[in-house]
C-alpha cells in the first residue's frame, strides 16, 4: 500500500512527500536520464519557477511534445506547482494535426525534442524550449535551450499548485467529427486514480514498473503516476522494440508489467524470452483485448505471476472495470472472456443507446459510467460534452455490451466508430475526412478489421467518382499525407455502393460482419 509523509491535497504534493521520505531513491530508469526523487523534485522546481517568470497565470497550458523521456516528468510536476496544466501531444501526429490541437489548446508554452521542432507552426506564439535525449539539442531560431533555460531560473517551489476540481491535465483523442477532442481531468480525480488503483495493483515503495506505452497514453501517463506517488521506479521507454523490452524488464527486475494481449504472446513463445529470468515479476496488467486461454496458461506459467485484465479510457483515467487474478480460471463459468467487474468508487451500468433507459441484466446496450475518476468536459466543445453523458452524469462510453449476473461487463461491439489498433485510439470519420479529398473518391466508409499483430487496423471502402479508378497504394499515400500513418488504412477496399439503412446512414456493422466472423467479440 501507498504511504507517504504528507496527505495530498495536489499533484505537487507526490513529489514533495517523496523529496521528505526517500530523496535518493530512484524515481525513473531505463532508457533516457536516470534521476532521483530528489533530483526530480529540485529540478521540477526550478521548471516551474521558469513558468511563473515567464508570465504564465495560473490555468494556462504547457504542452509536451516528445518521446518518453524524463523531462516530461519534469514538466508535469513544474506544471501542478506553477499552477498549470500539461497537455501531452502525441509526436506520431501530422504537422497538422498538432497545429490543430495548438490552436484548440493554445497552450502558453511548449517543451518540444529537437527533432519534432519542425511540427511547430512557425506564427505560433509563446515559450519554445527544446531538448535532445542524444547530447546538445540542435536549436532552431525562436527556440531555447531547456537546460540552458532552465539553469538560469532557482528550484524554488512556488507553490502556486491548485487542488479539488481544478483542472490539471488536458489529453486530446481523436473526435468523432474528425477533430480532436481535449478530455479534461481534474486534480481530485487524478488523486482518486492514484489511490484506488494503487490498492488494487499492490503498488508500493519497492514497486518497480515496466510502461512501455508513450506518455500521452493515459495508460502510461496515469500508472507512471501511480508508481511514483507511491515512492517507486518507472522503468522508461524511449523506443519500444521486443529486445529492448525484454532487457529492461529483466535488467531492472520489474516487479509490475503493463502488456497488451499480443506482446505477452510473444514473451511466451520466443526462446529467448520465455527462458528469461522473471522471479521479480509480481502482477502483469493487460488491456485492449480479452485474453485467449493458451495466451493466459502460456503467461501464467512464463511469468509466474498475478494477471489483470483493465478496461477504460482517457475519460476515465484509464481504467473502468477491472478483471481480477482470481477470475483468471479455465473452466465452464469462466469470466476470462469479460472485461472484468467495476473498480471500487465507480459505477458502470448499461442503458439503451437511444433512451437512456436501463437495460436488464443480460440486455445488450451502451457501456455507461460515473464516480470521481470521469471526465465532466471536453475542452471548449460544450455539444462533444453534452453528446457524452446521460442525465444523471452518466458517461457514455460508446461501447456495447451487457452486465451478467454477478456484475461482469461482457463488450460485444462499438455503438460509436471508434476502432482501437496497437493501442492507439482512431476515428474513422478523421480517416474518411482525409480521403474524401482526393479527386477520385466519391464516398469511403473506414472500418476496424481483424489483425493478429495491431488487434485491429483500418480498412478503408471506397466507392470511386464516375469514370475514375482508384489506386489502392496510392490512396494509402495520399492518407499518409495528411495524417499520422498509424490512422491511415493498411488496405482499400472499392465497392460499387455502401450498404445504407432507409435514412441513408451508411451501416458500418453490416461492412464489418464478414471481417470479424468467428470472433467472439467486435473490439478490442
Amino acid at each position: 500500500m501507498t504511504t507517504t509523509a504528507v496527505e495530498r491535497t495536489t499533484l505537487a504534493d507526490v513529489i514533495r512527500a517523496n523529496n521528505q521520505t526517500c530523496p535518493d531513491s530512484p524515481a525513473i530508469v531505463g532508457e533516457g536520464r536516470t534521476i532521483t526523487y530528489g533530483e526530480l523534485s529540485s529540478r521540477s522546481d526550478a521548471v516551474a519557477s521558469g513558468l511563473v517568470a515567464h508570465g504564465l497565470a495560473a490555468g494556462d497550458r504547457v504542452a509536451y511534445l516528445a518521446r518518453n523521456a524524463t523531462e516530461y516528468w519534469e514538466l508535469f510536476f513544474a506544471a501542478s506547482k506553477a499552477g498549470v496544466v500539461i497537455v501531452p501531444l502525441n509526436f506520431r501526429l501530422s504537422g497538422p494535426e498538432i497545429a490543430w490541437i495548438l490552436d484548440d489548446a493554445d497552450p502558453a508554452a511548449l517543451l518540444v525534442e529537437d527533432h519534432l521542432t519542425e511540427l511547430v507552426p512557425d506564427d505560433w506564439t509563446g515559450l519554445r524550449l527544446t531538448f535532445s535525449q542524444t547530447g546538445a539539442p540542435a536549436v532552431a531560431d525562436g527556440w531555447q535551450a531547456y537546460e540552458e533555460w532552465l539553469a538560469a531560473h532557482p528550484a524554488v517551489d512556488p507553490r502556486r499548485d491548485t487542488g479539488g476540481d481544478t483542472l490539471c491535465c488536458l489529453m486530446y483523442s481523436s473526435g468523432t467529427t474528425g477533430r480532436p477532442k481535449g478530455v479534461t481531468t481534474t486534480v481530485s480525480g487524478f488523486l482518486w486514480a492514484v489511490d484506488a488503483f494503487s490498492a488494487m495493483f499492490d503498488v508500493s515503495p519497492a514497486s518497480v514498473s515496466l510502461v512501455p506505452t508513450p506518455y500521452y497514453h493515459i495508460a502510461a501517463g496515469g500508472w507512471s503516476l501511480i508508481a511514483l506517488a507511491a515512492g517507486g521506479s518507472i522503468v522508461q521507454f524511449t523506443e519500444v522494440t521486443p529486445h529492448n523490452m525484454l532487457s529492461l524488464l529483466v535488467g531492472h527486475r520489474a516487479t509490475h508489467v503493463i502488456m497488451v494481449p499480443t506482446v505477452m504472446q510473444l514473451f511466451i513463445t520466443s526462446p529467448e524470452a520465455s527462458a528469461a529470468d522473471y522471479s521479480s515479476v509480481e502482477h502483469v496488467v493487460y488491456g485492449g483485448s480479452p485474453i485467449s486461454e493458451t495466451v493466459m496458461l502460456g503467461a501464467q506459467k512464463v511469468f509466474g505471476a498475478q494477471l489483470s485484465q483493465s478496461y477504460g479510457l482517457t475519460e476515465t483515467i484509464g481504467v473502468t472495470t477491472f478483471l481480477r487474478p482470481e477470475d483468471h480460471v479455465v473452466g465452464a463459468d469462466s469470466k476470462l472472456r469479460s472485461a472484468g467487474r467495476a473498480v471500487p468508487g465507480l459505477e458502470v451500468a448499461i442503458m439503451d443507446p437511444d433512451t437512456g433507459a436501463l437495460c436488464e441484466t443480460g440486455v445488450v446496450g451502451e457501456v455507461v459510467t460515473r464516480g470521481p475518476g470521469v471526465t465532466t468536459a471536453y475542452w471548449r466543445n460544450p455539444q462533444a460534452t453534452a453528446e457524452a453523458f446521460w442525465p444523471g452524469g452518466w458517461f457514455r462510453t460508446g461501447d456495447a455490451g451487457h452486465l451478467d449476473a454477478d456484475g461482469y461487463l461482457f463488450l460485444k461491439d462499438r455503438i460509436k466508430d471508434l476502432l482501437m489498433s496497437g493501442g492507439e485510439n482512431i476515428y474513422p470519420a478523421e480517416v474518411e475526412n482525409a480521403i474524401m479529398a482526393h479527386p477520385a473518391v466519391q464516398e469511403v466508409a473506414v472500418i476496424g478489421v481483424p489483425s493478429q499483430k495491431w488487434g485491429e487496423t483500418p480498412l478503408a471502402v471506397v466507392v470511386p467518382r464516375a469514370g475514375e479508378t482508384i489506386d489502392p497504394a496510392e490512396l494509402i499515400s495520399f492518407t499518409r499525407e495528411r495524417l499520422a500513418h498509424y490512422k491511415c488504412p493498411t488496405a482499400v477496399e472499392v465497392v460499387d455502393q455502401l450498404p445504407r439503412n432507409p435514412s441513408g446512414k451508411v451501416l458500418k456493422r453490416e461492412l464489418r460482419a464478414p471481417w470479424w466472423a468467428g470472433h467472439e467479440r467486435n473490439i478490442g
